[in-house]
């Protein structure tokens, strides 16, 4: 709770900041002259004067035209608003054309020029701007020949130097391809210092979310790339950093501080494909965190809509940005309905639930608050922004809850896995030592008593004695045989314990049992890698393979050795290195390739290990090489 109440409080501090200027009261919004002369701007919050403007459809009027204009009908007053949402006279303006908005402000007279400042978003979509009969800036090309008209989506801030007492505004609009035409969001005028204030504020929000997804794309991408398969961090990490991509070309322009203008088609194309990027990562998010292959046909369908949107840009300009917004809004309501159903569908086994809820509906809020204002013509930037924040703030601890109960799980089973091979194996065990005991054990001592008994009576012929004693060592080798299985079952048990230790034992005894020394040696990074490693869950298979290849490598060095056996093991950069080197019996010293070694080839395959052999003199010398499987890395 304590979580979720500071980042009510910080959601506050930056909804604090759409308000930082104030607006005329009711009368002069109806007004195309209003009175500010009593301003005092240095103490005054910026004011928005987005009322009352004249509006000249058809018409592209500079101050000198307008003194002689005469209309025809009387000319409406409007908001500073797109004319694709005006209804003046019962008219209904479509996107591409051109008109002419008009603005008269009083200001106090000084003896000195006042310095004042005006700021705007970016208009729809090129723009004129006089004051006081000069020409402040162009945006774009404004023309009333449609063909002629070349958009710009950049912000303007103008300064203002003047004795005069009046400030006649003329803003000239021209739109040929984007789907809204006119002008949009607020109109403001302020001293420069508060102005320099106002832009900060929003500035300092956007650098302060900016920072925040940022770092929370570095954290799950780092995640990743210690842990390979929990991709679903890496699939938020890139939807962060779609987010921060788009950052920079909402609300103020971060991006304009550090990069040449975009024009306004290599914007919406950039951010139209930024969009597919991020509906696409967010389904493969979804899938990872569900762990679900069910609903082939909602990711298809998303799939499918990202082919097709690769190719709008190819389409022309007046039907292309219809078709980005269209898309944008149908994924985002499939994705959020299709999210929700996931969270209702796997209610029981979804961790974060409520966490990962709270993000998907403030993402749907702020994501459609926005889209909505600025459909009409209001900044919605900022709202897109914290949408993005607050998706990204409560999924962040939605996935960190659902690691955390993948780690527990996986632990538990692991510990379930782990006591059910002690249990098994302690089963076959205690099964093994019955059936010795019990009957070959007790059968084959009789027959080994009845032997020794009969042997030393007199035979008739040799051949008998031959079969006798031929009886005599069979039985010896069968008893030997299950005494080495009883170890053997021993053995394996004390490797699940310590690897290193068991694996000595086995191969002491079997170089013991044919009377040759042998020599173990371990280093420190070895005993120190398997001191933090259990052998448990699905890694047995790795250490049994390890072991029965060993197993192999002394099989064949029993065959073909002479002497003492010197084995070393070693851990280096991730890798496990065992040297084994022995004599061979002369005289048949047989050539690398007359050596059994594809048991051993087949074991390592399966570790993506390597070996080499060489031979000189009466010496061999066998180099295994083989790296730690990544999950197992302590």
């Amino acid at each position: 709770m304590k979580f979720i109440s500071n980042v009510v409080l910080v959601i506050f501090y930056i909804l604090f900041q759409l308000n930082c200027y104030k607006s005329l009261n009711q009368l002069e919004q109806n007004q195309f002259y209003v009175d500010l002369s009593q301003i005092d701007w240095e103490n005054s919050e910026p004011i928005n004067i987005s009322y009352g403007w004249k509006f000249y459809w058809k018409e592209l009027l500079d101050p000198v035209a307008l003194q002689t204009h005469k209309s025809i009908s009387k000319v409406p007053l409007v908001d500073f608003r797109p004319w694709t949402n005006l209804t003046t006279s019962k008219n209904e303006f479509p996107a591409q054309g051109f008109a002419t908005y008009h603005k008269k402000i009083k200001i106090q007279i000084s003896e000195r020029p006042i310095h004042l400042v005006l700021y705007f978003s970016h208009l729809y979509t090129a723009s004129k701007l006089f004051i006081n009969g000069e020409l402040m800036q162009e945006k774009g090309v404004v023309s009333a020949s449609i063909e002629k008209v070349r958009p710009d989506r950049t912000n303007s801030t103008i300064d203002i130097k003047t004795n005069k007492q009046e400030l006649d505004i003329v803003l000239q609009i021209a739109n040929k391809d984007f789907y809204h035409g006119g002008p949009r969001s607020e109109f403001i005028i302020s001293s420069p210092s508060k102005m320099s204030l106002f832009k900060s504020k929003s500035l300092m929000v956007e650098i302060f979310v900016f920072g925040l997804i940022f770092g929370s794309a570095l954290y799950h991408m780092f995640f990743y790339l210690h842990n390979r398969k929990q991709k679903a961090f890496l699939y938020f990490a890139i939807v962060c950093l779609t987010f921060l991509v788009r950052i920079p070309f909402l609300n103020s322009k971060l991006y304009e501080y550090f990069f040449p203008i975009f024009s306004f088609n290599l914007q919406s194309i950039l951010l139209h494909y930024i969009n597919v990027i991020t509906f696409l990562f967010s389904v493969l998010f979804l899938k990872e965190m569900f762990r679900s292959n069910q609903y082939k046909m909602i990711r298809y369908t998303f799939y499918m809509g990202a082919l097709i949107a690769l190719f709008t840009p190819l389409t022309p300009s007046t039907i292309q940005h219809y078709l980005n917004f269209i898309y944008l809004v149908v994924c985002l309501i499939l994705f959020l309905f299709f999210s929700l159903f996931l969270l209702i569908k796997h209610k029981k086994e979804a961790q974060g639930l409520y966490f990962m809820a709270i993000a998907l509906v403030s993402l749907a809020v702020f994501c459609f608050l926005a889209i909505s204002l600025n459909y009409y013509g209001i900044q919605g930037g900022l709202y897109l922004i914290i949408g993005y924040l607050l998706y990204v703030i409560f999924q962040t601890v939605s996935l960190s809850k659902y690691f955390a109960f993948v780690i527990e799980s996986r632990a538990n089973i692991e510990m379930l896995l782990h006591e059910e091979s002690i249990l098994a194996l302690s089963k076959q065990r205690t099964e093994m030592q019955l059936m010795v005991h019990d009957q070959l054990g007790a059968n084959l001592t009789d027959l080994k008593v009845y032997l020794e008994r009969n042997m030393p009576k007199p035979i008739d012929t040799s051949s008998d004695f031959l079969n006798l004693e031929y009886i005599y060592q069979k039985v010896n080798s069968i008893i030997q045989s299950l005494r080495n299985q009883l170890l053997y079952i021993e053995d394996m048990n004390l490797i699940f314990e310590n690897f290193i230790t068991g694996l000595h034992l086995t191969l002491l005894r079997r170089y013991s049992d044919v009377g040759r020394e042998f020599e173990f040696s371990t280093s420190e990074k070895v005993i120190e890698y398997f001191n933090q490693t259990k052998i448990i869950g699905k890694n047995q298979s790795y250490f049994l393979n390890i072991f029965y290849m060993l197993y192999e490598v002394c099989t064949n060095d029993i065959k073909y050795g002479l002497g003492e056996s010197v084995w070393l093991f070693d851990y280096v950069n991730g890798f496990f290195t065992i040297n084994q080197k022995n004599m061979f019996r002369k005289p048949n010293i047989p050539s690398p390739g007359e050596i059994e070694l594809k048991s051993i080839q087949q074991r390592l395959e399966q570790l993506n290990g390597t070996f080499d052999i060489s031979i000189s003199e009466v010496y061999f010398e066998l180099k295994i090489r083989f790296p730690v499987e990544r999950s197992l890395n302590p």
